[in-house]
């Protein structure tokens, strides 16, 4: 393998490099309201039970709280709060630009809801 290619690592691969809880590649439409009532509708990279990677060219800052609300693939809607944990940054070579959320009081119905549509997504 060259060493290029050894040092590039795509943003899904670090998700399982660093997280106690592995992060599963999923795309879903992600809304995101942040303090300042400023609205994207973004898509995720990557999803675990504690936290979602959003793409977007518009990160927020880290420790910023957010409001998201996503779709699962059995049509389970979530809708939680969230801290920006840390962000890609747009220049970023390496990695997609986006930033990384953790949940906020996240109910139990909805983290026992995402585990189950990762079980299926992962054997799929």
């Amino acid at each position: 393998m060259s060493s290029d290619v050894g040092r590039m690592k795509s943003a899904i691969a670090k998700a399982f490099d660093k997280r106690k809880f592995a992060r599963i590649p999923i795309q879903l439409k992600v809304d995101v309201e942040s303090p300042n009532s400023h609205y994207l509708f973004e898509y995720s990279t990557n999803l675990s039970q504690n936290g979602i990677f959003i793409q977007t060219m518009e990160p927020e800052l880290p420790g910023t709280l957010i409001i998201l609300q996503f779709s699962l693939p059995n049509d389970h809607v979530i809708r939680t709060r969230g801290e920006v944990m840390w962000v890609n940054s747009v220049d970023a070579e390496e990695d997609e630009p986006g930033m990384g959320i953790k949940f906020l009081g996240i109910s139990n119905e909805d983290r026992d809801s995402i585990l189950a549509a990762l079980k299926k997504v992962a054997i799929l």
